[in-house]
């Protein structure tokens, strides 16, 4: 028996929506105690999702988000990935943190490998623009960027609206126009839960699913014809003294 690994497919596992595709242990997000001099943390809780790749289970998903009361929200990541083909083996780690306040990012930091293919990213807000670092090359964008994490659900002003996307894997500068599906119900630890869905089309194909808590549910994407869905299926919130 012989396998062909097509160059689509091959394109396919280098595309944006696996920053998302996370396997990540609570152990290595560093959760010691917060240093003294940062501002107090009101919410903390982790999301851990399923993610399926063309109808196969590939890995879980699970997200670390943080709020502060001078209103600045994190979210911290790890990704894993592993394609078995029959003669062939792809491997896919990513690990990055972004902050957020007010809408907007502040600042990110994000170290991704494509099967030894790899990717050093930083971003910071400056007055009017993001700037960013990719392997040491420096380049700008402008500060209204949605990264395609996709974590946190979108201002309704941006509805309607053509929107800047960064890839925080690649750093690289995407665009779509986002529209509001509408409300729907999925499913959470056998409890039917109230959602609202969107959609990206662009140089993204993305349908988002987010709670009544604002954070991601669903995430159903399209790359060179491969479908990815990413599920939640459970949540852990974490008492704060």
């Amino acid at each position: 028996m012989s396998v062909f690994v097509s160059r689509e497919s091959m394109h396919f596992l280098t595309c944006p929506l696996l920053w998302l595709l996370a396997c990540v242990s609570p152990s290595s997000w560093g959760l010691a105690d917060e240093p003294r001099d940062e501002p107090a943390v009101v919410e903390k809780h982790s999301r851990m999702f399923k993610i399926s790749i063309d109808g196969t289970e590939r890995g879980t998903l699970t997200m670390l988000l943080t709020k502060r009361n001078d209103g600045t929200e994190t979210m911290r990541g790890q990704a894993e990935l592993s394609f078995n083909f029959v003669v062939y083996k792809y491997r896919y780690s990513s690990s990055g943190t972004e902050v957020w306040k007010s809408g907007r990012l502040l600042r990110l930091a994000n170290e991704a490998d494509y099967n030894g293919d790899k990717y050093v990213v930083q971003a910071s807000a400056q007055q009017q623009e993001l700037t960013i670092e990719v392997n040491g090359e420096s380049q700008r964008t402008t500060a209204d960027v949605w990264v395609t994490s996709y974590w946190r659900e979108p201002e309704p002003h941006k509805v309607g609206q053509k929107l800047a996307l960064f890839d925080a894997d690649k750093g690289r500068k995407l665009s779509g126009t986002l529209q509001r599906v509408g409300k729907e119900q999925l499913t959470l630890e056998k409890k039917m839960v109230n959602a609202t869905r969107y959609q990206i089309r662009g140089d993204v194909e993305v349908d988002l699913w987010y709670d009544e808590d604002q954070r991601l549910m669903r995430q159903h994407s399209v790359e060179s014809g491969h479908r990815a869905l990413l599920e939640l299926m459970q949540i852990n919130r974490r008492e704060i003294p």
